[in-house]
């Protein structure tokens, strides 16, 4: 199940789990994230989920800023609309989100092969 975990100075907060299709993040009381910070925007951003077109048994997460006016960033890139890769920080006014997808655990390093030497 893809998560956001709220983190500040490497400590986590809290612990989002993205069960519904879209989760929406901001200021305003209704967002399933709601946050208490005046740079967030009343309807800042959402997460969509949707299983992914060529392995459906995963699921991708594709975060949305929804007009926000100070903008949302991706590991530190201001975006606008962004798949969601495992370790993702994203930043919606001053909080700190870190996406992790269970699915993808073990899939972050590279195996190397090296062919026998004869």
């Amino acid at each position: 199940m893809p998560k956001l975990f709220l983190k500040h100075e490497g400590v986590t907060l809290n612990t989002y789990e993205l069960e519904k299709e879209t989760t929406t993040i901001g200021r305003k009381s209704g967002n399933d994230i709601q946050l208490n910070d005046v740079v967030a925007s009343s309807h800042h951003a959402h997460v969509i989920i949707k299983p992914n077109e060529y392995m459906e048994s995963q699921m991708d997460a594709r975060l949305e800023d929804l007009g926000s006016t100070n903008g949302t960033q991706v590991n530190g890139c201001l975006v606008k609309s962004v798949v969601l890769r495992n370790g993702d920080d994203i930043q919606i006014g001053s909080h700190h989100f870190i996406y992790e997808n269970d699915e993808m655990t073990g899939m972050d390093e590279t195996a190397i092969f090296l062919p026998d030497e004869d």
